[in-house]
């Protein structure tokens, strides 16, 4: 039987992580990129946007220090192979922000997402997907410190990927999801349970009811009914979601971990 080559390897990592399999994802990566990065001038294109895209696995387990490895170096090469406003260079500075912001930099990610959306907005145009993937990141570190300023951002954002990418593209499922955030850190709690259960239909329908970000999802909403005194349904839905969690993605998943941690939140 002939050996996978390192493309179709790559391809499998791929698929795992639109499926939501990180750990399955990281494994395959890794068989491909698992040494450490020797410099930015040594790998390809599509060597560099495997890294990034692998980063993005480390993150779906709460990996986010390794993430951020994977994508410097990738934003690097990117830089000096494709050029500082190449669409990839430019989507890997967003993906940064985001993993900055994960680990609570929100000074170092709001710069890193304005740069992104500075280069793309002067380069390429405020309709091309690399900017608005880059303004969604802007939004997303407003949101970690100015969710007032933020709210404009991710809608306006929003509105332009409906209307260039289309609602089944996945930066829209990442907008409304992110909106939904936003409007539950700012009390208003109606709007908040209609964006979400709005996320919750749209994860479902593309993404699969076992999917982490549908879970995620589902525990989101939950906060929302606590935080709007239905604690009712906030217990049983979050309930649901850790049981769900528990068997499609396994006791000691990140996600199932931190779905624990909003049980006992939403028990007070």
């Amino acid at each position: 039987m002939t050996a996978p080559t390192t493309d179709d390897v790559v391809r499998q990592a791929r698929r795992a992580l639109r499926e939501g399999d990180f750990a399955a994802s990281v494994r395959l990566y890794a068989q491909v990129l698992g040494r450490p990065p020797v410099g930015p001038d040594t790998e390809d294109a599509d060597t560099l946007q495997a890294r990034a895209d692998y980063a993005l696995a480390l993150q779906g387990l709460t990996r986010h220090t390794l993430g951020e490895v994977q994508l410097q170096h990738a934003l690097e090469g990117q830089k000096s192979l494709l050029g500082p406003d190449h669409p990839a260079t430019l989507t890997t500075m967003a993906r940064l922000a985001d993993n900055v912001g994960e680990q609570r930099r929100s000074a170092q990610a709001y710069e890193l997402a304005r740069t992104a959306v500075n280069h793309a907005l002067r380069a390429l145009g405020a309709d091309h997907p690399a900017a608005l993937t880059a303004r969604l990141s802007l939004g997303r570190a407003l949101s970690l410190t100015r969710p007032y300023e933020a709210e404009p951002v991710v809608r306006a954002a929003l509105r332009d990927i409906d209307r260039v990418l289309g609602p089944g593209h996945c930066d829209s499922w990442a907008a409304r999801h992110l909106l939904a955030g936003i409007l539950r850190a700012a009390g208003r709690l109606a709007e908040a349970e209609t964006a979400a259960r709005e996320v919750i239909a749209v994860r479902r329908r593309h993404q699969g009811a076992e999917h982490p970000d549908t879970l995620r999802a589902q525990a989101d909403l939950a906060l929302v009914l606590c935080a709007a005194g239905r604690t009712g349904q906030a217990r049983a839905l979050i309930q649901t979601v850790v049981d769900v969690s528990t068997v499609a993605l396994g006791a000691e998943h990140p996600y199932t971990v931190r779905f624990r941690r909003d049980r006992e939140a939403v028990a007070g």
